[in-house]
């Protein structure tokens, strides 16, 4: 073979090399994209149901405290599934913010049988009106980008 045919096999192997290379890294990227729309999405569906759950308990005497507990549990659940997946240690640093402050309004071992006293069903009421205030309901429509999901949370735990 010829210097020139060469050089062209090196050029045609490494194009194709190269295309390779870009179409793994949108596959990547997408892949990443959709980890955040999952468990972001997951995160808001439970912060969604304790802020729903808590304007039930509060306009029905409270009278299935326990499943505040439970849904409490559930988001913390979430957002500790997503604190496990996530490599990155900037973006575990905002879900741990996350996760300390839903921890603090954690009540009782674990049992089921849960009665709160009226100082935490206060600190209840506050935490669902500060969830439907900062958006974490139902009734608006949201964004699982990680961008958005991460300013929301800062928002939410007091950091700007």
């Amino acid at each position: 073979m010829k210097k020139k045919d060469w050089i062209i096999v090196i050029l045609v192997v490494s194009l194709f090399g190269n295309v390779e290379l870009f179409m793994n890294h949108k596959h990547v990227i997408r892949n990443q994209e959709l980890k955040y729309e999952l468990l972001n999405a997951y995160i808001y569906r439970d912060l969604a149901q304790l802020e729903a759950t808590i304007q039930y308990q509060l306009d029905n005497n409270w009278e299935n405290e326990t499943l505040v507990t439970q849904k409490l549990d559930n988001a913390i659940d979430s957002i500790i599934l997503h604190i496990a997946m996530e490599r990155d240690n900037d973006k575990r640093d905002i879900l741990r913010k996350l996760d300390n402050y839903m921890s603090e309004f954690k009540v009782g071992d674990g049992t089921l049988d849960v009665s709160l006293n009226d100082k935490q069903r206060a600190d209840y009421i506050y935490l669902g009106e500060k969830l439907r205030s900062n958006g974490w309901t139902f009734d608006v429509g949201y964004d699982t980008s990680w961008d958005f999901f991460a300013s929301k949370v800062k928002e939410f735990v007091g950091e700007s």
